[in-house]
């Protein structure tokens, strides 16, 4: 591959301990391409061996895309050394590639042993333990999973009095290894000064005593994504290394989670004076000038691009055709202009898998995904985690596992005098998710446990039922619980399954015996997706059934690792569906951060409220080539819309060209062809009559064969 001169600048900068190196990097610059020749050069220049690089980013999408693009960029080199396969993959397999909550987990989990992260299963069950009392004055919208998560996280930052539920929680979640996210980050730092006896025992390399002793460069993608919890950390790993930073403040998009400028402040005093050097890259290899020229209008530190033009830079050329604005005030509308375009384009000559659809939030996300199957047109989601993990009912069925195991050791591992006060928090979420088994009856038992400091386990099974708490009323379901867990730990024991089918059949199959709330599926739709989420995990359980030590069982192993070997599996699939016409990526505008795609419609949906400045920065480079700005309201570009009848790039021969040599594709595009596909959809479903709807049952059974049929 042919490199700029600014990309060879950073890629020849030489290795030196105790260094940073800041790479300012816009988007479409080659950032991501400039990180993996510099790691190539480190390591086939000797400087560093491959085990002693680590990669950071915040986000599952950035990893992925690192750990799919590294081993082309060995073979470029490497593969004229006549090396083999194995050995590329062995070169690579050694370098360490990270998010930085899967980091600190890795961290926690070796020092600490197995822990929950707490997900909405979870924090439902730590519901059930709240009393009415707290609920007083409180705004309903606080009564959910997620608003009693906000309240604890503001209770530890010490944003509200003290409140004795809260401490509570605090008390159990400590006793239980149960960790939030922020818990992790924020945990990992006491470890790295002071590793834990447990790791002495581990086998092989320990990683805790690594990241601080064995690694000599760190590379950061995204550094603008950072934000001050996780400085303790980066400050402790990177100390003594050479720190190599990649990003872009224009791009800084999470400040929800506290002042980014803090973070680059610290950290670009890290290393100072002849230690620490910055380079910019200004290519753009993704964005057509028309993209740019309309993006650059949002930027907050605003670059001058016929300055830019002197300079020695690669920039795409022009392709004749601006980004297009479209204000639609009715939903459905909005919808069916998408899905119309979408059609357009594929007639002309992109496929489903060149089109990014980007909102603002998840839950327009969705109504998108709905619209879309309801033509039969694929799509897949681009979430920050796998679906899989995301799901409840799946996240309950990985709480059941966890609770017969966590059960087991308070048992039988009598030496740790806390092992059976660990299982409390997995015992109150399965509990507490039976139908029948109501707050109060969690409350009680949780209070009398507390005050005869005994874990929830031992209390309902070793006291008789009848000295139960008066409010424990459903006795009944409670001991049919009973009756499963301590099955699946004596007779059946989960624990000594190998076959990870035969494991999850019989976690699936107590969960539906035992009435679980989560496991009630109300619609076909929801049937598809549980199945397909299951398969997801079944194939995690075969990942971890192959690579388990001897010494752990199936059950244990996945627990401690299907977090990790979720995202293996996960950056595997990034592919999907990428022959033939493959499938429209849906994702929000944050979940996007680092990806680029043919066309995009950034959809600003029916908000009265500007689009934040960087946000939307962000979505308009995402885009190569084609970019739909739809219900964006922002003071910079709307006064430089550029309004285009829907039709006429079916006309645009020298743009489907364009668009064709840069995707490396034959030029094909015929504008009649194009035409008479289009309009066979356009007049089936109705596509630019005014004030027609859509929406019929007809419709929707025969879309996905016409659809195919049509585009072909």
């Amino acid at each position: 591959m042919e490199l700029t001169t600014s990309q060879r600048k950073v890629i020849e900068f030489p290795y030196k301990p105790a260094s940073t190196l800041k790479v300012v990097a816009g988007p479409g610059s080659g950032k991501t391409v400039t990180l993996l020749y510099k790691v190539r050069h480190l390591v086939e220049t000797e400087q560093v061996r491959p085990d002693e690089i680590l990669i950071l980013s915040l986000t599952n999408k950035a990893v992925d895309n690192v750990i799919d693009k590294l081993l082309g960029v060995f073979e470029e080199s490497y593969g004229e050394n006549q090396l083999t396969d194995y050995e590329l993959r062995e070169i690579v397999g050694q370098i360490h590639v990270n998010t930085i909550h899967g980091l600190a987990n890795r961290i926690i989990i070796e020092n600490e042993g197995l822990v929950s992260i707490i997900e909405e299963n979870g924090w439902k069950g730590l519901m059930k333990l709240l009393s009415q009392d707290l609920w007083k004055n409180q705004h309903s919208r606080l009564m959910t999973p997620r608003g009693v998560q906000k309240m604890f996280n503001e209770y530890k930052l010490g944003n509200t009095k003290k409140n004795e539920v809260m401490e509570r929680l605090m008390k159990i979640m400590k006793d239980c290894q149960v960790f939030t996210n922020e818990d992790l980050i924020s945990n990992a730092p006491h470890y790295l000064d002071h590793p834990s006896d447990r790791i002495d025992s581990l086998e092989g390399q320990c990683f805790t005593r690594a990241l601080v002793d064995g690694f000599k460069v760190v590379l950061i993608d995204e550094f603008q994504d950072l934000f001050p919890s996780v400085l303790p950390m980066l400050e402790k790993i990177a100390a003594n290394k050479q720190l190599i930073l990649f990003g872009d403040s224009n791009q800084s998009i999470y400040n929800f989670l506290g002042d980014n400028k803090t973070v680059i402040d610290r950290l670009d005093k890290l290393h100072t004076g002849d230690n620490f050097t910055v380079v910019h890259l200004y290519d753009n290899f993704r964005s057509t000038p028309e993209i740019i020229s309309v993006a650059s209008k949002v930027m907050r530190h605003k670059v001058d691009l016929d300055e830019l033009a002197k300079k020695d830079l690669v920039l795409k050329d022009p392709s004749g055709v601006y980004p297009e604005f479209q204000e639609i005030g009715d939903p459905l509308d909005e919808l069916e202009a998408l899905t119309e375009k979408i059609c357009m384009l594929v007639c002309s000559g992109a496929t489903l898998s060149d089109v990014a659809v980007l909102a603002r939030t998840n839950a327009h996300v969705q109504i998108i995904a709905d619209h879309l199957r309801f033509y039969g047109i694929p799509f897949r989601k681009l979430t920050a985690q796998p679906d899989w993990i995301s799901d409840s009912r799946v996240q309950f069925l990985i709480g059941l596992l966890r609770t017969v195991v966590l059960v087991r050791r308070g048992i039988f591992e009598e030496s740790d005098p806390l092992a059976a006060k660990r299982s409390d928090f997995s015992v109150i979420v399965t509990l507490s998710a039976i139908r029948g088994v109501g707050n109060q009856a969690i409350q009680s038992l949780f209070r009398v446990c507390n005050e005869k400091k005994v874990s929830l386990w031992n209390y309902i099974t070793e006291v008789p039922k009848n000295e139960w708490p008066p409010a424990v009323t459903n006795r009944k379901k409670i001991e049919g619980y009973i009756t499963m867990i301590s099955h699946l730990m004596e007779e059946d024991p989960l624990v000594e399954i190998e076959d990870p089918l035969q494991l999850l059949t019989r976690i699936s199959e107590a969960a539906y015996s035992l009435d679980f709330a989560p496991m009630v599926i109300k619609s076909e739709r929801e049937i598809h997706e549980f199945k397909a989420n299951l398969q997801e995990m079944f194939r995690v359980m075969k990942i971890c059934s192959l690579n388990r030590s001897p010494e752990s069982s199936l059950a244990d192993w996945f627990l401690e690792s299907y977090v990790e070997q979720g995202a293996i599996q996960h950056h595997q699939d990034v592919e999907f569906q990428s022959e033939g016409l493959g499938a429209v990526n849906l994702s929000t505008i944050h979940s996007s951060k680092g990806l680029e795609f043919p066309v995009v419609f950034l959809i600003g949906g029916l908000n009265h409220f500007p689009m934040e400045q960087n946000l939307l920065y962000v979505g308009m480079t995402r885009a190569r080539n084609l970019l739909y700005l739809n219900n964006i309201k922002h003071a910079s570009i709307s006064s430089n819309a550029n309004t285009r009848e829907s039709g006429s790039a079916l006309l645009n021969d020298k743009f489907w060209n364009y668009y064709s040599q840069d995707m490396k594709r034959p030029t094909l595009h015929s504008a009649a062809d194009s035409i008479k596909k289009y309009e066979m959809i356009r007049k089936k479903y109705g596509f630019n009559f005014i004030g027609k709807r859509t929406i019929t049952t007809w419709n929707y059974k025969h879309a996905i064969s016409l659809f195919k049929r049509l585009i072909r």
